[in-house]
């Protein structure tokens, strides 16, 4: 019973669990949902969900928070379809302006927030004003359309398909096989999970961690100028409404993965399970018949739910230690 115990206390289990739960809900009650068109979408969705979450989780993790990142993501979705269409770049050089200036964005929320002490929910709440209002300023409010005349192989690798998988599938995998990798097996991962737990004493065992969230917040700017150089180059246009809203998914996302915002707690798995669950959320209450301003509630909800449930799922929450407490009363055999 201990076994079934630890397992019913873990959280991606749990996470797990739900996701199955919802797929078969909407198998069973949403037209077309178990349609292959749908399944892609739903993949594309989460995959852009992904790239940003992931080093997300990174700073969650390290005790720290953007809310900066859809703002982020559109600038550099408008400024690369802005120097291929006004400026003349080639698309390459384009989207390689669009993944710098993200990087530069997210060093500066970095430096801003360990240099100068601003608290990064207070920054990136005015970096998220400041971010569109650019976007909005550089194209006076109106989509910049990349003409189909504008030919560059850079068009298939952000919006192409490999078969019927959609290429942005394979960048979310690729960030997603990464980050496990670096969260579970290198220095840096142990490094934020030091720095978000505990900082004083990741201080005294030689970590530096202010070091390690300016490196976070510049692997999550980078994330966000590559997620807006893919868009553009998918579909073709760089609207300065780009990543509106966005802020909400990807967060969900990261706190029904189990990442907790006080820091020190999350992984990459819980934070594709997240992103798989709220994916299919949108998705399928759609074709519900839900109208789209009420699925806003409902991820809303499913945010404040696992928000609210996630200190009693942790190791020394009260649901867990119950749930060990009755594997230890159960009778063996």
């Amino acid at each position: 019973m201990s076994r079934v115990a630890a397992l019913l206390a873990s959280r991606q289990s749990a996470m797990l669990v739900v996701a199955v739960a919802l797929f078969a809900l909407f198998a069973t009650n949403a037209p077309h949902f178990l349609d292959g068109q749908t399944q892609f979408e739903i993949l594309r969705i989460t995959a852009f969900t992904l790239i940003i979450g992931l080093p997300l989780t990174y700073l969650v993790i390290a005790g720290e928070v953007d809310l900066s990142i859809g703002s982020n993501y559109g600038l550099c979705s408008v400024v690369t379809a802005l120097a291929i269409v006004d400026w003349g770049w080639n698309p390459w050089a384009a989207a390689a302006l669009g993944v710098m200036l993200g990087t530069a964005i997210g060093l500066f929320n970095g430096v801003a927030t360990v240099r100068l002490r601003i608290p990064s929910f207070i920054l990136t709440i005015g970096m998220l004003s400041l971010l569109r209002g650019l976007a909005l300023v550089l194209t006076m409010g109106l989509s910049i359309d990349i003409p189909a005349t504008i030919e560059s192989s850079f068009f298939a690798v952000s919006g192409g398909m490999i078969g019927p998988v959609p290429v942005q599938v394979l960048w979310a995998l690729a960030a997603f096989l990464v980050s496990g990798f670096v969260l579970r097996h290198t220095l840096f991962g142990a490094r934020l999970y030091a720095t978000g737990g505990n900082a004083k004493a990741a201080l005294q065992m030689g970590v530096n961690p202010g070091r390690v969230k300016i490196w976070t917040f510049t692997v999550l700017g980078f994330a966000c100028g590559l997620t807006g150089a893919l868009t553009a180059g998918w579909l073709r246009i760089g609207a300065p409404t780009t990543g509106a809203g966005t802020e909400l998914a990807i967060i969900a996302a990261i706190i029904i993965g189990g990442a907790a915002l006080s820091g020190g707690i999350g992984t990459a798995t819980g934070t594709l399970l997240g992103a798989l669950i709220v994916s299919m959320m949108q998705t399928g209450l759609i074709l519900l018949g839900v109208q789209g301003n009420w699925v806003q509630v409902y991820v809303g909800l499913l945010i404040v739910l696992a928000a609210g449930i996630e200190p009693y799922l942790r190791p020394d929450g009260a649901l867990s230690e119950w749930l060990r407490d009755l594997g230890r009363r159960r009778p063996a055999g």
